[in-house]
């Protein structure tokens, strides 16, 4: 009977390992795409002539979740490929999903105190100094 050298399990874990991914990018897609028919679903009573009830406030929570969605997709994707987390792919759909929820309360006519207001604004300046240090220190930049 063969042992298992460390080379062989090394390649085993890698083989896996891709099918794993390309299993969770297949879920993924499948995600999007199910998402988007829920987005599209109220088109159709538009183009049977059925009963029309826009709502758009709720149309415009579904696509900027939807935004939200494609961009945290995009950062697994890219771990997917690169075997690392990048911080600025993560980072990104944070500062969707702030500024996603600062558009929905002012679509919404929400009252707005001027401590959101500002807890928005210092959020969103901490996150883009993030991602702009994240940019510039990259690892593949410095070597590391």
């Amino acid at each position: 009977m063969k042992t298992l050298t460390p080379m062989d399990v090394h390649s085993l874990f890698n083989r896996a390992l891709t099918y794993i991914i390309n299993i969770l990018i297949i879920y993924i897609i499948l995600i999007l795409v199910l998402g988007l028919g829920n987005i599209l679903l109220p088109i159709k009573n538009l183009l049977t002539g059925g009963e029309v009830n826009l709502d758009l406030s709720h149309a415009i929570t579904d696509i900027l979740s939807f935004l939200v969605m494609i961009e945290l997709f995009r950062g697994f994707i890219e771990y997917f490929k690169t075997q690392r987390i990048r911080l600025h792919t993560m980072i990104d759909p944070a500062i969707i999903f702030i500024v996603r929820e600062l558009i929905i309360k002012l679509y919404t006519h929400d009252p707005l105190l001027n401590t959101t207001l500002i807890g928005f604004s210092i959020l969103l300046l901490c996150m883009g100094i993030i991602r702009s240090l994240a940019i510039v220190f990259s690892p593949k930049k410095n070597g590391y």
